[in-house]
């Protein structure tokens, strides 16, 4: 499978949701937020291998259950309004209007929950384990490295890039595998659609991928509804 696709795919096992050699913070306060980090994800991390372990079945057969696992163990942990920015350029990000910024971030928002379900097609009781966490000179951005471990397969090495909200919570914002990150390979296409048709058009493109993919997804549950059936 092509890198540009299965990163998306990856996003799923988390929404959505990329160690490398990053800088760190001096002295104690490196161990400390090293440390606050790891108590924040590792949790995480293992509630989603024990959740997606124990009800891989049910989620298969009920959309709406999934999207209530995602929602509440990799949803909230993902800022989309950072991932919308760096995908079209926080210039530009800053440039639209208060409107349509919202209506961009929510269907990035949609579109990493996309992936969460696309993901799940592929899921066959991989486990996740976090390895390291780094933190960045200016303690504002980190990398939390993760491993899927398969019974079928290689394990795989992730990286999942962090930033510090101004309440001083960490949250995903881009995930790497193979020293290529989700953002690096979307942002052109985003990019380009931005400029040549505006951020009405780039948004419409998002929204009408979202709908098919959850309008399929119900109708193949016998469930009425669009994105949790």
């Amino acid at each position: 499978m092509q890198v540009k696709y299965f990163i998306p795919r990856l996003m799923g096992y988390f929404l959505a949701l990329l160690i490398c050699c990053a800088g760190s913070l001096a002295g104690a306060d490196t161990v400390a937020e090293k440390l606050r980090v790891r108590k924040q994800f590792e949790p995480i991390f293992n509630l989603i291998s024990a959740q997606l372990s124990a009800h891989q079945s049910r989620y298969k057969k009920d959309p709406a259950a999934y999207r209530d696992f995602v929602d509440q163990y990799i949803r909230e942990h993902w800022d989309a309004n950072s991932t919308a920015s760096a995908l079209i350029g926080r210039v530009n990000f800053k440039a639209l209007v208060p409107e349509y910024r919202q209506k961009l971030v929510e269907a990035v928002d949609t579109t990493l929950v996309r992936y969460a379900f696309e993901g799940f097609e592929y899921y066959d009781g991989q486990q996740f384990t976090l390895v390291d966490v780094a933190i960045s000179n200016s303690g504002r951005m980190g990398w939390v490295q993760v491993v899927m471990e398969s019974q079928i397969m290689p394990d795989l090495n992730l990286d999942i890039l962090i930033k510090r909200t101004g309440e001083g919570t960490w949250k995903a914002v881009d995930i790497r595998f193979k020293g290529i990150t989700y953002v690096a390979v979307k942002k052109h296409q985003f990019r380009k659609i931005l400029q040549k048709q505006g951020a009405k058009a780039l948004i419409s493109s998002l929204a009408v991928k979202n709908h098919d993919f959850f309008d399929n997804l119900c109708v193949a549950s016998d469930k009425a509804g669009s994105q949790s059936c």
